[in-house]
């Protein structure tokens, strides 16, 4: 066998690879310079949906009914009748419950046959008394379950201080803003008569029974053990008893509802409220309940914010969790970046992220840190309280990759200082909070079904990492960089390399809150440890700690020479590492034994072979269903689910993650290549 040969001839056809790659990209570039794709969820999504446009207007045209139900229907597994969470996933209770309302208000007979599998599935999984909190929400507001069975949310703790464990800042983003929505509507618990109160008996075992029974007892909590959810929902059980005696203080109530209606006003902008579905949907119903008609603007802007939340392609139409451009318009620009085949549109996008920048709105994470100072850029085009640390890194690197002399500019400055000002305290980074790790919130009834918490994370932590050690490489920020941003870049790194130390697992690997799951996170620690590797002082640390990941990520390599995790990892620990492989799971894992290895090692060689033989022909047409859109050149398919929103409850894929993600990887190795 001709090595030399055969490894001339992969550079070719690799080449040929991100060269079809860069077509792709540029073709679908908004004239402005960013992209946006689909990010793919459930069906619970565009179910609410319907049942919004059924309650507040206006009524969906018969092309969107036809479009919304060919789209609910495609997604049932047509062995069981379920929803699942992802292709592949087992039927959900919850999404299979949405799914099939969704599909009643569309007109949908119960009698269909694929609607009694739905039925039956949804039966054998505990029916209508079981669902979670998410569902029971979307029933109570149309009056087919009870306000008074749902868990307690006192609009009194919008006036808890900052410093109580129960403030609302205590929670998450996403779950500060849905929260604050719900008080007001637990409170004036709305019924929106869109169909009849029997409309889904059938989904009940016993019709006669219609309680919710999603939280067990009391008594079994006890007896199994389970303390945390037993004071949790004696807590809950105490604020039930409590409620009547709040609404009788004077003013007490009337005023906590008046700042839940000011928390809500306040954080308006172009992307709505909190700019993700369930903040804008839960927003619309108590705004309508306090007293806002459908036509006051505020709800208008509301209305208008979550329709451009709405994705239609070849596949039909649905509603999205959120939009991601600034996500999107990274993963793109980065594989064009680091391929070195961006040209001057790229000037475009560097604009198209300044513009975009936060740099006045001081969000919610300022309270816990006053020093904070506005800099960093959300996943939406406008979220302007709630900017995220991922995407905050992966802009400032399109950046200072397209022109290392930006790495001065105010831009870039007030970015890095950003970063560096939402490190947490144990040395890594959460994605929106600082120090979130709030997991005692989930012990109570409302806390069940979503996360309360934003802790430091293994795979952003190293992210920035690669991000700040990218900096500190550059000469232009040696020679033009401030000395005390320097040296603060400097101590976070090292603050962040004692996270990494301190979150190594057993099997030298790290878990990943975000991207599925110990690939993502241990291949992008490794991808932020390359720069320490220069460090002499700390070669030899470095070389303890990567010795184990690189041997698991090879170790766990598919004989195709792919990589994939299954989301079920997230349960099942015994799915650590497995799962069918992916473009985007093989080009994180590529990218991770780059960054220590030779790119002739056997294990990067199968696993670069693989994305070149799996990219998609060219061209790319409407029906190859790629979530980003039809046209020359080629890119990558892909139906797992690869990211998160829950674990275990909301998993997401991001389209711009199977083009971009490869894109970088095929670029890195190409690099790699040319200068051995």
């Amino acid at each position: 066998m001709d090595y030399k040969r055969d490894s001339l001839v992969l550079q070719e056809s690799a080449s040929r690879a991100v060269k079809l790659a860069a077509d792709y990209a540029h073709h679908t570039m908004k004239p402005d310079g960013h992209w946006i794709t689909e990010l793919r969820a459930t069906v619970c999504f565009t179910a609410e949906y319907i049942c919004l446009r059924r309650a507040m207007g206006p009524p969906l045209s018969q092309m969107e009914t036809a479009e919304m139900r060919r789209w609910i229907e495609a997604q049932q597994d047509a062995s069981d009748g379920s929803w699942g969470l992802a292709p592949g996933c087992k039927g959900d209770l919850n999404t299979s419950t949405e799914g099939y309302l969704g599909l009643r208000l569309l007109g949908v007979p119960p009698e269909e046959a694929h609607m009694q599998k739905a039925r039956a599935f949804i039966l054998s999984t505990g029916g209508l008394n079981k669902v979670g909190v998410a569902t029971q929400l979307m029933l109570a507001l149309t009056g087919l379950v009870r306000w008074e069975d749902m868990a307690h949310v006192p609009a009194e703790l919008i006036l808890m201080p900052r410093a109580s464990p129960l403030s609302i800042f205590a929670f998450s983003y996403w779950s500060r803003v849905t929260a604050v929505a719900i008080m007001v509507l637990r409170h004036q618990r709305p019924v929106h008569r869109i169909v009849p109160e029997d409309f889904l008996d059938e989904l009940y075992l016993d019709p006669m029974d219609r309680n919710l029974h999603f939280t067990p007892p009391l008594g079994a909590l006890w007896r199994d053990g389970e303390m945390g959810r037993f004071f949790g929902s004696l807590a809950d059980k105490v604020a039930g008893f409590a409620e009547p005696v709040l609404t009788r203080v004077p003013g007490l109530r009337s005023y906590a509802l008046s700042q839940c209606v000011r928390y809500i006003l306040e954080r308006l902008d172009d992307g709505g409220y909190g700019s993700f579905w369930n903040s804008n949907f839960a927003a619309i119903f108590a705004l309508h309940a306090h007293g806002f008609s459908t036509k006051h603007p505020v709800l208008q802007h509301l209305l208008k914010s979550v329709d451009n939340s709405l994705w239609k392609d070849h596949d039909g139409m649905r509603m999205q969790v959120t939009i991601g451009p600034v996500w999107d318009t990274a993963l793109m620009a980065l594989g064009l970046l680091e391929t070195g085949l961006s040209d001057d549109r790229m000037e475009l996008t560097v604009q198209w992220y300044k513009n975009h920048q936060i740099l006045e709105t001081r969000g919610d994470a300022h309270g816990k840190n006053q020093r904070l100072i506005p800099g960093g850029w959300p996943f939406q085009y406008c979220n302007s309280h709630f900017p995220d640390t991922d995407d905050t890194l992966v802009a400032l690197l399109v950046m200072i990759m397209h022109n290392s002399e930006d790495i001065s500019s105010q831009s870039s400055i007030r970015a890095i200082e950003w970063l560096l000002e939402m490190q947490c305290s144990d040395g890594g980074w959460g994605c929106f909070d600082l120090d979130g790790d709030n997991r005692y919130l989930n012990l109570f009834p409302f806390g069940q079904g979503n996360e309360f918490w934003d802790p430091s994370d293994a795979g952003i932590t190293g992210r920035i990492m690669e991000c700040l050690g990218y900096i500190l490489s550059m000469p232009s920020f040696a020679k033009t960089g401030s000395p005390i941003l320097r040296v603060g870049v400097v101590n976070a790194y090292h603050k962040g390399l004692k996270f990494v130390e301190a979150t190594q697992e057993e099997a030298g690997i790290w878990f990943s809150r975000w991207h599925a799951n110990y690939i993502n996170a241990t291949s992008s620690i490794l991808c932020g440890l390359m720069y320490s590797a220069h460090d002499e002082a700390g070669s030899e640390q470095i070389d303890k700690i990567i010795a184990s990941p690189l041997s698991w990520l090879k170790s766990v390599q598919n004989p195709d020479g792919s990589w994939g995790e299954d989301v079920a990892s997230y349960s099942d620990a015994s799915m650590i590492g497995k799962g069918a492989g992916t473009p985007t799971q093989t080009a994180w894992a590529i990218m991770g034994l780059l960054a220590f290895l030779p790119p002739t090692d056997a294990a990067i060689t199968k696993g670069v072979e693989y994305l070149v033989r799996t990219q998609t022909p060219s061209p790319v047409s409407e029906a190859d269903g790629t979530g980003i859109g039809p046209g020359p050149g080629a890119t990558w398919r892909q139906r797992e689910y690869v990211s998160v929103g829950f674990p275990d409850i909301l998993w997401l894929d991001y389209a711009s993650s199977r083009h971009g993600y490869p894109m970088i990887a095929l670029g890195r190795w190409l690099h790699k290549m040319k200068e051995m």
